[in-house]
């Protein structure tokens, strides 16, 4: 990892077993792509504890833009410095959860991003 891992807590003080999930589902990521410019992650806490309340998580990935099967496909325009955004969102009861699942889904979008060839060794 050469890039500035981002990590935001909102209604909540950062918790070090869901940095540390961040972290480990980060370095799975970087697995099978590893081209990943930067990386930024937000957790929201519930406001309230009541029942059926959730985590929150977005995570925005930034890849080279010559890497997306059609350019500006995500956010409609190609970001600075050749930077295409990928976003994701996922929620869950829990935080650690909630990291996991939005990893997951950016597992997929990313292969759907690049056309299939997004193992970059």
């Amino acid at each position: 990892m050469i890039f500035p891992l981002q990590i935001e807590f909102h209604n909540t003080q950062p918790l070090e077993a869901v940095e540390s999930r961040i972290r480990q589902e980060l370095a799975e990521f970087e697995k099978f792509y590893n081209r990943l410019l930067t990386c930024r992650v937000e957790v929201e806490a519930p406001k309230h504890d009541r029942r059926g309340s959730v985590s929150k998580v977005r995570i925005d990935l930034g890849v080279p833009a010559k890497d997306a099967a059609t350019p500006g496909e995500l956010r409609g325009a190609e970001g600075k410095d050749n930077t295409e955004h990928l976003e994701v969102r996922a929620q869950r009861k829990d935080a650690s959860m909630a990291v996991h699942a939005a990893f997951n889904v950016a597992r997929r979008r990313l292969k759907e991003f690049s056309g299939d060839s997004y193992k970059h060794h």
